[in-house]
């Protein structure tokens, strides 16, 4: 029995023994907060993954991104004061994490003048290497404008093909020949209702990116007539905001007969080409890999042959196939002048935003009020409860897309006021999804005055050039101080030498190597450059500083 207590009283002794350590890591957490002992000054780099998000999942909404840099800034601190709860003042870590970041498209502009998308698909393959998959840009250039003027016919063909969405509105275009423009009338044609019209009987007739200028008959009233300068962005026209005075002009375009006229009265001149032209009915424009290629010159000789006489100062747009590998058609303006017609483009600047996709550039789909009057809203813009029906229309609009496939898509979005928004949706296989603007980025958050804080402070080891650089520009003013560090490659800090580098020196010396290094850098901008010493033995020291008003000054 006496040996059975001397064991338990053992055990239990070893039991005290062994808790000892625990008490010293708590004794060490406690002295954290005693004036003279510091936290742990630790440096991280840290990535946020799913779980991470998921803490955080009523503030994210459930997703994995920050909507916003001051949203991440909110977060992050108290999940660093969780993480590292026992590091302190001093202490970095560069935080990776996901974070929306809104589409904007990117503004250039070109003086060269392009005529459809496929003039500009090749000016920015070749000037916009770089770009990627689901960039958008609003390019400003010239565009080559033609016109068209609608006819009976085309009223009439309004009419069949929307009467059953307009039956007042078509039915009067159809009888009268114009657009009842009196908003008070139940056959009114809205800008929009035109647009639509306009896209129902003439989106076949013209090239991906052409400029139009359609003029229509209308009655308000009286009779008369307006014009639309109009784009075809390859699924609708959209109408322009610019001014195309003078884009008139009559269209036509070539027949087979007129094919066959140019073939037998160029044959002697350009036997090939004509021998081709007559048996393809298409000018063949592989100028330098084709023997039978017909140069701008030669078709304009050619057109010459076919075209009406006209009166001075006329303009036609002539359309007529080609064949560059494959069969399509193209479109010049030219003018009437001292008995023949010479080449005269008209011209309009426009900014057109395109987006490119699988290596092309493209239209995006821009929603138009007749997508949102089919959804049955109220205005013509999406908001976060029926942004989800975007995804649903592209399931119409494109019936055999591939798992894989992606749409870019421009729309109006309200949230507060209307803005206009551009992204991409990707096909799974099964459906659309609209897929959020989300980049992997990173930031430095730091412990400052007892909490975390987003950092930019950036650190920098001086290297040996930087020794030299300091040298050639304080070789005068300090002459001792810069002749020991071009000797020794470091900072004289033994205060009383001769060579000494005050702190006020120092600061002076990091300040300008600091204005060479990042000479941009903006105010607020921080950071902690680490140099050698000698202060009887070899050593570092750090030194903080922070731009303000366009000055680096200690920051303490």
């Amino acid at each position: 029995m006496k040996n059975l207590i001397y064991l338990i009283t053992l055990i239990l002794a070893v039991t005290f023994v062994g808790c000892n350590p625990l008490d010293d890591i708590y004794n060490d957490l406690d002295a954290a907060e005693t004036p003279g002992v510091d936290f742990i000054q630790g440096v991280e780099n840290y990535t946020f993954t799913t779980e991470d998000y998921e803490e955080f999942e009523t503030e994210l909404s459930g997703e994995e991104y920050f909507e916003s840099q001051d949203q991440a800034d909110l977060i992050i601190p108290d999940f660093l004061a969780d993480k590292y709860p026992v590091w302190g003042e001093g202490s970095l870590v560069n935080v990776g994490y996901n974070l929306f970041a809104e589409t904007v498209p990117e503004t250039l502009s070109t003086s060269e003048t392009i005529s459809s998308l496929s003039g500009i698909d090749d000016y920015l393959s070749s000037n916009y290497e770089t770009a990627t998959n689901g960039t958008f840009v609003e390019l400003t250039y010239n565009a080559e404008v033609l016109a068209y003027t609608l006819n009976d016919d085309d009223f009439e063909a309004i009419e069949s093909a929307l009467s059953s969405k307009y039956p007042e509105a078509t039915s009067s275009a159809g009888r009268f020949g114009n657009f009842e423009r009196r908003s008070d009338r139940d056959s009114y044609w809205s800008d929009d209702m035109i647009l639509e019209a306009l896209t129902a009987i003439l989106a076949s007739e013209y090239n991906t990116g052409q400029v139009v200028v359609v003029t229509f008959a209308i009655y308000d009233g009286s009779s008369g007539s307006e014009s639309f300068v109009v784009q075809h962005n390859g699924y609708n026209f959209l109408k322009l905001d610019v001014d195309a005075t003078g884009g008139s002009s009559t269209a036509y375009t070539l027949t087979g007969d007129d094919y066959d006229t140019i073939a037998a009265d160029l044959a002697a001149a350009y036997p090939d080409p004509a021998s081709n032209l007559g048996r393809f009915g298409s000018f063949d424009v592989r100028v330098g890999s084709s023997g039978n290629a017909w140069t701008d010159a030669m078709i304009l000789e050619a057109l010459n042959i076919v075209l009406p006489a006209a009166n001075e100062g006329d303009v036609y747009a002539v359309t007529y196939a080609i064949y560059n590998g494959s069969v399509g058609t193209e479109t010049v303006t030219l003018l009437y002048t001292g008995g023949a017609y010479v080449e005269n483009a008209t011209t309009v600047e426009v900014s057109a935003v395109v987006a490119k996709n699988d290596g092309d550039w493209e239209f995006p789909y821009a929603f138009q009020r007749a997508d949102f009057d089919t959804f049955g809203f109220r205005f013509p813009n999406f908001s976060s409860s029926n942004v989800y029906i975007l995804d649903i229309f592209l399931e119409d609009l494109f019936p055999y897309a591939q798992a894989g496939d992606v749409a870019m898509v421009q729309y109006d979005f309200f949230a507060g006021g209307v803005s206009t928004k551009y992204g991409h949706s990707i096909f799974d296989g099964d459906k659309w999804n609209l897929t959020p603007d989300v980049i992997a980025t990173s930031f430095q958050y730091g412990f400052e005055k007892g909490a975390w804080v987003p950092d930019n402070t950036i650190n920098y080891t001086l290297l040996g050039a930087d020794y030299g650089k300091i040298v050639s520009q304080f070789t005068d003013k300090y002459p001792d101080a810069t002749s020991s560090m071009d000797r020794f490659g470091n900072f004289e800090r033994r205060v009383g030498n001769s060579a000494e580098w005050k702190d006020d020196m120092v600061v002076e010396a990091l300040a300008f190597l600091l204005n060479d290094i990042n000479p941009s850098a903006d105010n607020g901008q921080k950071y902690a450059v680490t140099f050698d010493i000698y202060n009887g033995s070899n050593g570092t020291e750090t030194f903080k500083l922070i731009k303000e008003n366009g000055a680096w000054v200690l920051n303490e």
